[in-house]
């Protein structure tokens, strides 16, 4: 699985770190070269109009300023290093488990898929509409599921009797409360992590149900149940 490239995720920092190394070096070439030049003129400078010292040491504040700026941008860069290689080992270790996340969107390629949710208390009965990627509804009913956790599977069937194509559908469910006020459900689905991709300039935990997600959609992970032989 060639997305599986943890390195991708350094490349930028690494770079930014060796850009940081030659600006302090040049910086110190130039300091050296100030020296050097201002040493030659205190050497040969005319004793009735002496070298203002004043400006010999806003160049100094000057050079000093500047390589603190450097070297903060420095630190900035490595911390960005650090914490992208943690974020790579985080996503590596989620491989193999089966995680619940945060998703209203799913792929379709003939087989059911389903979505999870917790329906309100107070819920009397609860939409279900399933749209195409263009926006376009192909699916919907209405049911009234007991309150609590609740699963909605979707074989592909459309509102007009057909089958769905293959491609991502996203399901919106809206309950109607007692009070005659809607809430929308957020939306969770189960599913293996298969590999890590970097493509992005992030780390994505790309799912065996075809998905794409982030970090930060995971709600809950688990070692993922063994299949009978």
């Amino acid at each position: 699985m060639s997305t599986i490239t943890p390195t991708s995720s350094t490349e930028t920092s690494g770079k930014a770190t060796s850009t940081s190394a030659e600006s302090l070096s040049k910086l110190d070439e130039n300091y050296k070269l100030f020296l050097t030049v201002l040493t030659t003129q205190l050497k040969n400078q005319n004793p009735l109009n002496p070298t203002d010292p004043n400006q010999m040491t806003q160049q100094l504040i000057s050079y000093s300023q500047v390589e603190q700026q450097i070297l903060g941008n420095q630190y900035l860069e490595n911390l960005v290093l650090s914490t992208n290689n943690q974020t790579a080992e985080t996503a590596l270790a989620f491989v193999g488990k089966e995680v619940t996340y945060t998703s209203d969107k799913r792929e379709f390629s003939g087989e059911k898929i389903d979505w999870k949710m917790t329906v309100p208390e107070t819920a009397q009965s609860v939409s279900f509409v399933v749209t195409n990627a263009k926006g376009d509804v192909v699916y919907s009913k209405t049911d009234t599921p007991k309150s609590g956790d609740y699963t909605f599977t979707w074989d592909g069937a459309t509102t007009g009797g057909g089958k769905a194509v293959d491609g991502s559908y996203t399901l919106t469910a809206k309950a109607t409360l007692a009070d005659d006020k809607t809430k929308t459900i957020d939306l969770q689905s189960t599913s293996t992590v298969a590999e890590v991709d970097w493509s992005s300039g992030a780390a994505q935990l790309k799912l065996a149900n075809g998905s794409l997600i982030s970090l930060s959609n995971i709600v809950t992970a688990r070692v993922a149940a063994a299949k009978a032989a």
